[in-house]
């Protein structure tokens, strides 16, 4: 279990240990209040109830969306209450579990025609922070960021602020930086600079964190508990 990260809110980003998953709230929000009306959020993609009430609450949505009856317990749990189950339930245990929660949430277990949202209104505001590790040839530099912090099933992620920069997630613990050493606008890395990286795919950054953290003005202003990670069955 990642353990929260000890910083008081208010703290710069920076100060934070890396890698950590930042949302930049303002654009969470902002995405949010542009959601089509009468849309369902798709949950599932960040499993964080804090941020799916942050969504409810900016948007016209009328409910989240989860892939399982394990999923709809957690928000459930955290006062979601119109939640529709993607995936249909196939076991009786399953459709126990559903009914059960059905005594105090509306479950909606069939497509019920409102659009769905998923992790496009997210990807803008997501990042993982990183810092350089270590700078072993011109071009090239090392960073604390790899598969286990931002994945790379769907493609490598991108240096924010560095459209020269390629990046990529090469073991579990380390990152990849390149770019080319030797043209004019080739700008190195120093030991231990602090950089974000965006993902390829947002759900998967989700799934390998156990916290999320809000940062409005480049300042610590949340810290969210992602709830629904593993939970599967």
């Amino acid at each position: 279990m990642q353990r929260p990260i000890e910083q008081p809110i208010g703290s710069p980003v920076e100060r934070l240990d890396t890698p950590a998953l930042l949302v930049d709230v303002a654009k969470l929000d902002a995405a949010a209040a542009e959601l089509q009306a009468g849309c369902r959020i798709e949950a599932w993609v960040h499993n964080t109830p804090a941020i799916a009430w942050r969504q409810l609450r900016a948007s016209r949505a009328v409910g989240i969306a989860v892939r399982g009856v394990a999923e709809a317990e957690v928000f459930a749990a955290a006062g979601c209450r119109d939640i529709r189950i993607l995936r249909p339930q196939v076991t009786a245990a399953g459709r126990r579990r559903a009914a059960a929660l059905a005594r105090s949430v509306r479950i909606v277990a069939e497509d019920d025609g409102a659009p769905l949202d998923g992790a496009d209104s997210l990807a803008a505001a997501v990042s993982v922070s990183a810092r350089v590790t270590s700078t072993p040839e011109a071009g090239r530099a090392i960073t604390d960021c790899g598969q286990k912090a931002i994945g790379q099933d769907f493609g490598p992620p991108r240096v924010c602020g560095r459209s020269d920069c390629r990046a990529s997630a090469s073991s579990a613990e380390h990152g990849v930086l390149a770019w080319p050493a030797g043209g004019s606008d080739a700008r190195p890395f120093a030991l231990g600079q602090w950089l974000r990286l965006a993902p390829a795919d947002v759900a998967t950054v989700f799934a390998l964190h156990d916290f999320a953290y809000g940062i409005e003005d480049g300042r610590l202003a949340a810290v969210w508990r992602v709830s629904g990670r593993g939970a599967f069955q």
